[in-house]
């Protein structure tokens, strides 16, 4: 005799209940695709609070914020509907690192930091 397991689905509204979501999705883009173009189909997406562009296995980091998983959800579909790309991958925040508050320099910076002078010794 087998016995069958029955697998309730979560209530959408426990799913809702949970509250505001963050999450970094890592997007690759297919060689077709200009990054220009991709940049501007995320800015329409209320979700995407900030991107990077990164060299190595993607193309793409972003921030999302959504206030429910239901929303965020959305805001992966919607990053699947752009054409010619991948959502690699998905995580979820559980918290931020306190004590670092201290903004990191970006690459543009380093150029107009001037450089210190280097003597020779005799």
């Amino acid at each position: 005799m087998t016995r069958h397991r029955v697998i309730r689905p979560v209530p959408v509204r426990a799913q809702a209940a949970c509250g505001p979501v963050q999450a970094i999705a890592r997007i690759r883009l297919t060689s077709g695709l200009w990054c220009q173009a991709f940049e501007q189909s995320i800015r329409d997406i209320p979700a995407v609070r900030s991107a990077v562009r990164v060299i190595g296995d993607v193309d793409y980091e972003l921030r999302l914020e959504c206030p429910d998983l239901a929303h965020l959800g959305g805001a992966l579909t919607n990053l699947r509907a752009c054409r010619g790309t991948e959502v690699a991958s998905t995580v979820l925040v559980t918290r931020e690192v306190e004590g670092l508050g201290r903004r990191a320099r970006s690459i543009a910076d380093w150029r107009t930091t001037p450089r210190p002078r280097q003597t020779r010794s005799a």
